[in-house]
């Protein structure tokens, strides 16, 4: 298991990863329900509708949750970080109450 430490570890996926993600696993958890229910009607067997339908979500779970390489194709590129602008040092701050608590006298 070696071969999946660098996908596991690194666990971040981008917004463009993670709507892919979604609608990845949208379809393919239908396809699996689709698939099941008509081979269970097929062969008239709930146990195999419910297997095959098990086994759909498994490997729905195997391909989305697992923050794989085609996920992470578009990295955010975020903003520099703005300085904030200095607090006026000329006395104590003021609360909100006790600003409108002076107006109204």
């Amino acid at each position: 298991m070696d071969f999946m430490k660098p996908v596991l570890e690194s666990g971040r996926i981008d917004f463009h990863g993670q709507r892919c993600a979604s609608q990845l696993a949208t379809v393919l958890l239908v396809g699996a329900g689709a698939f099941s229910l008509a081979a269970g009607f097929a062969t008239q067997r709930l146990e195999l509708c419910f297997l095959t339908y098990a086994l759909g979500v498994v490997l729905t779970y195997v391909l989305v949750l697992p923050p794989w390489p085609f996920f992470r194709r578009h990295p955010v590129s975020w903003l520099a970080r703005k300085s904030a602008p200095a607090a006026p040092t000329n006395g104590p701050r003021r609360t909100l109450v006790e600003d409108i608590s002076d107006d109204s006298s």
